[in-house]
């Protein structure tokens, strides 16, 4: 007599996926929903991941325990150590480019009383390591270390620009004739990259990559402030002057 074995708890449990596939459908879940501007909640974690919600609330709280996931208010965000994993995927130092940097992102702000950003190049998109704010200055929707795709914004098509990847800025919002259009379409004509109400409505940012000693992108710098207060003109100035002392003392440490 022969019995049939009925295996599908087996395969069932095999095709199931383990704890750690688990954690990487939530980070994954976590990304997706960010680049498309959903806040990602607990339950829209649950919901994109296909998780039961007691296991999403579990394998949350173990990722920002590790520096992996933040959560303010409820949202969810990608953590440092996360920014720190996809820099190290490119091989760039994260810790050592924003200590030699970060001089030069004070003295930037400094000049403009402007948000100063700073961010690298994964992928398809760009990973935010480091801002220099004042307590009055405009406050970016983009936290760190944030990804958002690099298409998307200066800073992104800044660095696409220099690596050799067609970027096209999207036409600046505002009327026929609007100086902030006029001013940014000047300075972007002059290489800088440029955007108008991408992220924000009405925030203005203008974005110059860095480059190493082969002329190749290492990560941009961008300062970011409410058009209609900021000076463009000088901004511009401030930030190409700034990104070429930055870019040889980054060659300089090298040496």
């Amino acid at each position: 007599m022969t019995y049939a074995l009925d295996t599908r708890p087996r395969q069932a449990a095999e095709q199931a996926p383990g704890a750690a596939e688990k954690a990487l459908l939530l980070l994954e879940s976590l990304t997706a929903l960010t680049a498309a501007g959903v806040p990602p909640t607990l339950t829209g974690l649950a919901t994109a991941s296909g998780l039961a919600k007691s296991t999403t609330h579990r394998l949350l709280s173990l990722l920002v325990r590790r520096g992996m996931v933040t959560c303010t208010d409820g949202a969810y965000r990608p953590g440092p150590a996360l920014a720190g994993l996809a820099a190290a995927a490119l091989g760039l130092p994260v810790d050592r480019l924003r200590s030699t940097l970060l001089p030069h992102m004070v003295d930037l702000y400094e000049l403009t009383h402007e948000t100063v950003n700073l961010a690298v190049l994964q992928g398809p998109d760009i990973v935010l390591i480091e801002r220099v704010h004042g307590s009055r200055t405009q406050r970016s929707s983009v936290r760190l270390p944030e990804r958002v795709p690099a298409h998307s914004t200066a800073l992104g098509r800044a660095l696409l620009d220099a690596a050799g990847t067609s970027a096209t800025a999207p036409p600046h919002a505002g009327v026929p004739g609007d100086r902030t259009g006029v001013l940014l379409s000047e300075i972007r004509r002059q290489g800088m990259s440029t955007s108008l109400g991408e992220l924000i409505p009405g925030v203005a940012c203008l974005a110059l990559p860095i480059l190493d000693e082969a002329r190749n992108p290492v990560m941009a710098l961008s300062v970011s402030g409410w058009a209609q207060s900021m000076n463009l003109l000088s901004t511009a100035k401030h930030l190409r002057s700034v990104s070429l002392a930055a870019g040889l003392a980054l060659l300089t440490e090298e040496d």
